[in-house]
């Protein structure tokens, strides 16, 4: 079975706070290019149920840009949940060519112009911003296609120098619905756990894979984990396809996602289950991120040019990406097994446990 997104026209608007919507007939859209250009949210309008986590400090708010220190609490303080776009470093703080690039990079962080951009009859939000500190503009272009948010991101190098770079999407996914007790598909074989000790209490050791469930040729599902079991982990998966779905069982509801693979070939699934300790979830926060990267593991870029792989973007050069976020309709006798270039799911039988 395949499910169609449908040919519902989308409007754009500014909202109170410095975010803008688009929306539809079948989901509203929130995006803010006062900070980062982030997705803020993706609401299922039939059940006004989100899709996107969002941190309870920001819920009602929308932040500002932050501060471009080194120190990773600059980046917690301001962190809404929803999707960043982490560029030129995913990792953390680091300094590449004297310049110091800050925890997640110095995208998420930055304010971004917008303006509205219609064209074939339809209206798209184009975001832009020119980093202080790497020489690089950034481009991102929204527009709704039926329950799918596309995104077209342009990473432009100014100078006239090569230069490494990280490129990753941060996607949160909302606990109460789709990421509640989530089963992760796609086209990978297993996560594979940080080399190094990411908690006090990890649902998988370090360096230890868990091993995927094969529900269709070249595709697993991954169980991730239980959102009480008081744990932290990172992991890795590397893809052979650039699509993933998320769900949870009663939910009724799949989040999708599709990007070039060719760019990014591995997922990071970061997962906080009420973990222990401080700074800044105190345990609270169930969290559940599944984000595109060009390169795996998380390190700091300065280390990272050290080992083959990375990502060096030629003088002058851009770099483009087209991205889908989607929300569709699932049964809990339905999954996943591929995502199209629309960003719409193709679905079938559940396998047996």
């Amino acid at each position: 079975m395949q499910t169609a997104s449908g040919p519902a026209a989308a409007s754009v608007h500014p909202v109170t706070g410095g975010a803008w919507t688009l929306e539809n007939d079948l989901v509203t859209a929130l995006v803010n290019p006062a900070r980062g250009g982030d997705v803020l949210s993706l609401v299922w309008k039939a059940t006004g149920e989100d899709i996107l986590w969002r941190n309870p400090r920001w819920e009602h708010r929308v932040p500002v840009h932050g501060e471009s220190d080194a120190q990773d609490a600059s980046y917690f303080d301001n962190y809404p949940g929803g999707i960043q776009e982490l560029f030129p470093n995913a990792g953390p703080a680091t300094t590449v060519h004297g310049a110091p690039l800050p925890f997640h990079g110095e995208a998420a962080r930055r304010p971004w112009t917008a303006e509205v951009v219609r064209a074939n009859g339809g209206a798209r939000l184009r975001c832009t911003t020119r980093l202080a500190r790497y020489p690089f503009r950034l481009t991102k272009t929204f527009a709704l296609d039926g329950s799918v948010l596309r995104f077209h991101s342009v990473v432009e190098n100014l100078s006239a120098q090569n230069l490494p770079a990280h490129w990753g999407l941060h996607p949160a996914f909302d606990t109460a619905t789709v990421a509640r007790a989530a089963t992760l598909y796609g086209p990978f074989d297993g996560l594979v756990a940080h080399p190094e000790r990411f908690g006090d209490r990890q649902w998988t050791p370090p360096g230890q894979t868990r091993k995927a469930r094969s529900v269709a040729p070249g595709v697993g599902a991954v169980e991730l984990a239980p959102g009480a079991g008081l744990t932290a982990d990172l992991g890795y998966a590397t893809v052979s396809r650039g699509w993933f779905g998320l769900r949870s069982r009663g939910c009724g509801l799949l989040a999708t996602m599709t990007w070039p693979h060719s760019l990014f070939p591995e997922l990071w699934v970061w997962q906080e289950c009420h973990a222990p300790g401080s700074y800044p979830w105190w345990g609270t926060e169930h969290i559940v991120a599944v984000e595109p990267h060009t390169t795996s593991p998380f390190m700091p870029l300065a280390e990272e040019t050290e080992h083959p792989g990375v990502l060096d973007i030629a003088g002058g050069s851009t770099l483009s990406a087209q991205f889908t976020l989607g929300v569709h309709p699932i049964a809990d006798d339905e999954m996943p097994v591929a995502v199209d270039e629309r960003g719409v799911p193709v679905l079938v039988a559940a396998s047996k446990d």
